[in-house]
């Protein structure tokens, strides 16, 4: 910058004073200080100039490099997230029961294609366009269904999606490199179905639009500055993106021999036509030796003429592809080049008053020497009586006086007189340098006096500050505080700089605008000759920028990304820093674990883009239930945590726990409030386990796992509530996991078995069928009662099993009771659970089991839920009807206890209503009940359905009940449930009521 034109000024100087000698023949003792002082002042300008000009390009290139590679590392992570995101996607999608069904039960209701389709069709939805197909393929790797239609069919065996997540060392989930259709790129995305028992049954495949790369480069200019651009290299040197020179999109830019290129292309690697747009050599060379120690490089660019660049290099994690974000040196250095100017202003002012200064200090010097000098060559020529006047009491007044006393030491004199001008000279020269770096440094210096009194201010501390030198001098530095420091950081700095030692550290000052920076800052004391401290000197550097950065990285690691709700290891530090609190103070707190009922419906219906502003909204509406005091947070899926914390306010007459159970109950019924999500109004409940400290536990994992079970116990309960934790439920937890390994093997063991319970019909006098009810004797468990078993089961998916193992062996009695006298129309009535219904052709089973046994249909009752009529109605429907077909009678259970709709019995071809227990038990104790039991009898009896009281344990129930025509009658008044032969045994006896109630 500034080196050009000080060599340029120097130069046309010396030129002026040797023309001005030349004309004038004579080199004067002012021109020689002219020209000493001109040669100091402009080597010393040109010397700064080249300091300056190199801290200032180093400084843009560090700040570019910084930009930069910030930049590539954000292209980066956006691309690793897409490849990580879609590739959870697919192996999530990979495992739902709908898929997995679909294949192994090859595409029978409900299962079928079109609902199938569906799914896929909203899988591909969520990326809009971008999303070409979605495909399930075959364990043989056929397309068996695709969003495009015309892919039906093919075999894609051959394909590396598939292969390589179905080959011996397979993965479950698998994303392809760029690939490409003639000119059309694309990604694929893939991952192993396996069935419930873990054999691969298919493959689900999805396919991307390649080209959403380029769409995530948009923005570059306003990222990384003007003139930027990306380009994004696989690792054969293709240009996937190219965000300056579209028509570089796909070409190579390393060099590939016509093997390598097509060998590529067979594998979909290259486009149909590729162009070779090859950088040069030097800049392939430098981007292969580029390291996370030195990612940057500078070169130029084919097609871009002599321009270069600095180019950050980022590799991916996801890919072993390169991000390169580049920027013209000229844009970065353009500040340099812009100081130009008005340093040649400054220069020529500098250089100007310079000249001006030393011919008026030679003037003002030089005119006593001149008379001294006529004096002395008058001594010379033996005038010793020639006086020096002496006109001012400086050295060359001394001189004077020297000159009248001893004419003898004139020499010894002059060489005094030169040695002390050089020792000024010298001094004058150290001070200007020490001047000009102060004045020019990059960071903020400040002098002040022992009391704090700011003397002195250089500019980059007024620049960095906003206020002027006159605001700053005179004041004391106090006039930077923010506020936001401890006092003791104040106190230990003066303590330490008053002891005459060094201070550093960082301080959080505040500009004149207001607005608030970090400093890291040196207090040094200068001492005088004496080891005195008289001044002290400060100088501070800006660091607002990296403690920015700091932050930013503190946040991303303790905050959720979607809901900006601490995430689990915050929570965790938060649950500790307030149990050592309440430890101190003698207080209690209460953790709160939730999770959303059904919030998976959300996603499968709606999209995940719908369940992840559900979880937003849902976060906002959690903080605004809570104290600022408490903590809300996100342990991840659907999963949250709330910390209530005792606060002095509390009404200490209210114990803890009861005021938890409060709050509690206003979170849930705050949740449960309907909100909107894609224009569509809907509520949803949550279930809430709560675990109190100390009560509970004073560890965060045990408080966290205590709730967590508690929160499983309030699901268990019917969701929409909250249960608090008791250390039984650890037992009853340790049960479950119990009863659930050995439910695996009890089948195999036959360890279950059947008992019946008789259906009585009170006006015949006479029992007409049995009810089978499951029973399950575990050698170690003892008797475990289906309300424990029974859940595991359906869950697991067991019930399918057991289920068929029930109707096999009811179906073998229900044949041997019929072959006793007047049983011929005896029937057996068997529930169906939901697992079993929507499970691979239960009407064929069913046929089966009957044919086996030589038995028709109205042999069998088939008692179904509410739950189960609530989804696919249709289909539910076909299946009840084709049950109608076959003689088989069907009930509807536990009606009145679940949403009683009564569209149930008229669309549904129901026989019977079951009552149940719960309604029959209120008879004779509550006049509500009683007559809400007559309403349901009356309302059977009105749409043509038979009626069955089950419970029925008074002689009080009995009779009315038998009052209001219902038909059957079950329970204890009857008979107990009885094992096979014994209820064998009791058919066989001409089972009368009044022998069971005797």
């Amino acid at each position: 910058m500034l080196l050009e034109l000080a060599a340029l000024l120097v130069a046309s100087g010396l030129l002026l004073l040797v023309v001005g000698i030349f004309v004038t023949h004579q080199y004067t003792l002012r021109s020689k200080l002219l020209t000493a002082f001109l040669i100091i002042v402009l080597v010393s300008l040109a010397v700064l100039a080249l300091l300056d000009n190199t801290i200032m390009s180093a400084n843009l290139r560090e700040t570019a490099n910084k930009s930069l590679l910030t930049t590539a590392r954000s292209f980066a992570e956006k691309i690793d997230n897409f490849n990580r995101r879609n590739s959870d996607y697919v192996q999530t999608e990979a495992a739902l029961p709908a898929i997995i069904h679909f294949i192994t039960r090859k595409a029978a209701p409900p299962f079928n294609r079109q609902a199938t389709l569906e799914i896929l069709r909203a899988f591909a939805s969520r990326e809009n366009a971008v999303i070409l197909s979605y495909a399930i393929l075959n364990r043989d790797g056929i397309n068996i269904l695709d969003t495009r239609s015309d892919n039906i069919g093919q075999d894609e065996s051959r394909q590396d999606y598939y292969r390589k997540v179905v080959g011996k060392n397979g993965s479950r989930a698998y994303r392809s490199p760029v690939l490409f259709q003639g000119q059309q790129p694309y990604l694929v995305y893939s991952s192993a179905i396996h069935d419930l028992s873990g054999k691969l049954i298919g493959v689900l495949r999805a396919q991307y639009d390649a080209r959403v790369l380029t769409k995530m480069f948009d923005r570059v200019q306003r990222t990384a500055g003007a003139g930027a651009f990306v380009m994004l290299l696989d690792e054969h040197g293709l240009r996937l993106v190219h965000s300056r020179r579209k028509d570089l999109a796909y070409t190579l830019a390393m060099p590939l021999s016509m093997k390598q290129r097509k060998a590529l292309q067979r594998q979909h690697r290259l486009p149909a036509h590729v162009l070779a747009v090859n950088e040069n050599p030097q800049w392939i060379e430098r981007l292969h030796q580029v390291s996370y120690e030195n990612p940057v490089i500078e070169a130029r660019y084919a097609g871009l003429g002599e321009t270069r660049f600095l180019s950050a290099v980022y590799r991916l994690e996801t890919e072993p592809w390169s991000i390169i974000v580049s920027q013209p040196l000229a844009t970065i250095l353009a500040p340099v080049e812009a100081q130009k100017s008005s340093a040649m202003v400054l220069v020529s002012i500098i250089a100007l008053v310079v000249v001006l200064v030393v011919l008026a200090t030679t003037n003002l010097l030089l005119g006593p020497v001149k008379r001294l000098t006529r004096v002395v060559r008058q001594i010379a020529e033996g005038d010793l009586a020639a006086r020096a006047v002496v006109e001012a009491n400086d050295e060359v007044g001394s001189l004077a006086a020297a000159f009248n006393e001893m004419t003898h030491s004139v020499s010894r004199l002059i060489e005094d007189l030169e040695d002390e001008a050089n020792r000024h000279r010298l001094t004058s020269e150290n001070l200007r340098k020490l001047s000009q770096a102060i004045e020019q440094s990059p960071v903020s210096v400040m002098i002040t006096d022992l009391e704090g009194k700011i003397e002195y201010v250089n500019p980059q501390l007024c620049a960095i500050s906003g206020y002027s030198e006159a605001e700053l001098v005179g004041q004391n530095p106090r006039i930077l505080k923010s506020g936001q420091m401890p006092d003791t950081v104040y106190q230990n700095m003066w303590l330490t700089i008053l002891r005459g030692q060094s201070w550093t550290g960082e301080l959080y000052n505040k500009k004149k605008n207001g607005e608030l920076f970090w400093e890291n800052v040196t207090i040094s004391p200068i001492k005088d000759e004496y080891d005195r401290s008289t001044h002290f000197l400060a100088i501070k550097e800006d660091i607002s920028i990296r403690k920015d950065y700091e932050e930013r990285l503190l946040y991303q690691a303790t905050y959720d990304k979607l809901t900006d709700l601490p995430n689990r290891t915050l929570a965790y530090d938060r649950i500790q820093q307030a149990i050592v609190s309440a430890r101190r103070e003698h207080r209690q707190l209460a953790i709160l674990y939730m999770d959303f009922d059904h919030f998976k419906n959300i996603n499968d219906t709606l999209g995940h883009a719908a369940g992840d502003e559900f979880l937003t909204y849902m976060a906002s509406r959690l903080k605004s239930c809570v104290e600022e005091v408490d903590t809300v947070a996100r342990l991840g899926g659907d999963e949250f945590l709330i910390m209530l914390v005792e606060v002095d306010e509390r009404d200490r007459s209210q114990p803890f726990s009861d005021w938890v159970k409060q709050r509690a109950g206003e979170i849930l019924q705050h949740i449960s409030r309907p909100c909107v999500i894609e224009n569509m109004e809907f509520s949803v409940t949550a279930s809430m386990g709560v675990a109190v400290y100390p009560d509970d536990g004073e560890d965060p994992h045990i408080l966290l796992k205590n709730a967590d079970t508690a929160m499983y116990r309030s699901k268990r309960k019917g969701r929409n509530n909250f249960v608090m934790f008791t250390t039984e439920m650890s037992d009853v937890v340790m049960k479950r996991v119990e009863i659930d390994n050995r439910l695996r093997g009890a089948l195999e063991n036959g360890d279950f078995c059947l008992e019946y319970q008789p259906l009585y019909d009170p006006r015949a006098q006479r029992i007409v069928g049995a009810e089978a009810l499951i029973r399950w004797h575990d050698p170690e468990l003892g008797e475990v009662s289906p309300e424990d078993f029974v859940p595991l089961a359906e869950e697991s998916g067991m019930i399918v099993e057991i289920g068929n193992w029930v109707m096999e062996t009811a179906c073998a009695d229900v044949k041997r009771w019929r072959a006793l006298p007047g049983c011929e129309a005896m029937y057996m009535a068997i529930n169906l659970s939901t697992r079993q219904f929507r499970g691979k052709d239960i009407v064929g089973n069913i046929e089966s089991v009957l044919a086996r046994h030589g038995l028709r249909g109205d042999c069998l009752e088939l008692e179904i839920t509410e739950r189960l009529l609530m989804k696919d109605v249709p289909h539910v429907i076909a299946i009840l009807n084709r049950f109608k077909e076959m003689g088989i009678r069907l009930s509807i259970d536990d009606f009145g206890t679940g949403y009683s709709s009564l569209s149930y019995l008229k669309r549904f071809p129901f026989d019977v209503l079951k009552i149940d227990k719960a309604f029959i038990n209120d008879i004779g104790s509550d006049p509500d009940g009683q007559a809400l039991c007559d309403a349901i009898v009356a309302m059977a009896h009105s749409l043509g359905l038979g009626i069955i009281g089950e419970g029925v344990e008074t002689r009080e129930q009995y009779e009315f009940l038998l009052a209001r025509g219902t038909e059957t009658l079950q329970g204890y008044y009857i008979s107990r449930p009885l094992n096979a032969e014994d209820f064998m045994a009791l058919l066989g006896k001409s089972f009368t009521l009044q022998q069971a109630t005797a």
